[in-house]
């Protein structure tokens, strides 16, 4: 079978003020009532009132779903879909941060199948084709408006669960920088560093390819230009154009080069300590560019480069990870000051065999450039909770 390059059919419209072209957008695209998914914090900004302001003046009914959480669990997706239907909508509109629009693309998907979403958990072929997903990003970080992945979190059993959606895609994104302005630095840091660990697993993945390792490349030399500023001043409205469509990018690459054991590390301790998914992969990360350090020295030196380290060429595998990682702690922690692992205070009687276990069984894990036993999953899970 012929693996085709850089598969991309999302319509995007990137540019300041866009969201004001939504109601042209929904009228073209032949759709009549859209069922608009986001959280109640986003509900208190003033997005939702301008969307939902737009869609009013166009004559254009709605239905509202706001029950969206971090880490959006099975029974809210499921949950969503049997509204969708009840509510005879016919298109999904994600308005938010990744959270949302993964929960947004796996109600997309149950308004087109029957049964349960995690029902599709490495059963995705099964799954019958979804194209009426509208996204709005108002976070730089999970690029799930590109991107063919959903992490859907199993309540009942306390783990996180990616789904492959590669035939539910997003048919439409709005990339409007200016919904971004708003968000703390905090949030902004923990999102932008997502963006740059999406290029650099996709750019060191067994799958990468130089049709990708090229994007890769600009996607992390945009974050460590713009994010800085953007965490800086929220008003910065080139930064904050940059980060979004960088994450835009970051979210096309996991289509192709798709990202391996750091964030299979994110998933695990994101949902068993309530670690903010983009903070969770930046914690993962040092320990991560260690283990793959003799697979791949040329691609990390690289990224040590962008992040200011500095080689004479004499440098073992080994030693250019750890300058790396020396100038990546800087950038993280310094730079743009994400807070420590230690403000979430979690209890390491959690980093078990069995967290480790599942670490090491997660399909992603397989395309880590080093092969990854359960005994180096817990070595870089203590790793990143005691270093």
């Amino acid at each position: 079978m012929l693996r085709y390059r850089l598969l991309q059919k999302t319509k995007v419209l990137a540019e300041r003020g866009a969201v004001r072209l939504l109601p042209r957008m929904i009228a073209e695209a032949g759709f009549e009532k859209p069922f608009l998914v986001f959280d109640r914090g986003i509900a208190e900004t003033d997005i939702i009132s301008k969307i939902t302001g737009l869609l009013n003046e166009a004559q254009i009914a709605f239905c509202v779903y706001d029950k969206i959480t971090p880490d959006p669990d099975s029974d809210l997706v499921d949950e969503g879909a049997s509204l969708y239907k009840k509510e005879h909508c016919d298109c999904v509109i994600a308005i938010g941060g990744g959270s949302t629009m993964d929960a947004a693309k796996g109600i997309n998907v149950m308004c087109h199948n029957e049964g349960h979403i995690l029902d599709f958990v490495g059963r995705e072929k099964f799954m019958k084709p979804a194209s009426s997903l509208i996204c709005i990003p108002t976070t730089a970080g999970t690029g799930s408006e590109l991107s063919n992945w959903i992490v859907i979190t199993d309540l009942h059993k306390g783990e996180k669960h990616p789904i492959n959606v590669l035939n539910s895609m997003c048919e439409y994104a709005i990339l409007d920088p200016e919904l971004t302005t708003g968000l703390p630095p905090q949030i902004t840091a923990a999102t932008g560093l997502d963006v740059f660990s999406h290029a650099f697993e996709a750019y060191t993945s067994v799958r990468s390819n130089p049709a990708t390792d090229l994007i890769c490349e600009k996607i992390m030399e945009t974050v460590v230009e713009f994010l800085p500023r953007a965490v800086r001043n929220g008003g910065d409205i080139e930064a904050r154009e940059r980060m979004q469509i960088a994450a835009s990018y970051g979210g096309w690459m996991l289509v192709d080069g798709v990202v391996h054991i750091g964030h299979c590390i994110a998933h695990e301790i994101g949902a068993t300590f309530h670690i903010p998914h983009g903070a969770a992969c930046s914690y993962a990360f040092p320990a991560m560019v260690k283990h793959i350090a003799s697979a791949c020295p040329g691609k990390i030196r690289y990224t040590g480069k962008l992040l200011g380290a500095s080689f004479d060429g004499t440098e073992t595998p080994e030693e250019i990870a750890e300058k790396t990682c020396r100038a990546y702690l800087y950038f993280r922690d310094d730079t743009v000051a994400l807070n420590p692992i230690s403000d979430y205070r979690a209890d390491l009687k959690k980093v078990s065999l069995h967290m480790a276990q599942n670490i090491a069984d997660d399909p992603l894990t397989t395309l880590t450039p080093v092969p990854v036993s359960v005994e180096d999953v817990l070595y870089m899970l203590y790793t990143i909770f005691l270093s």
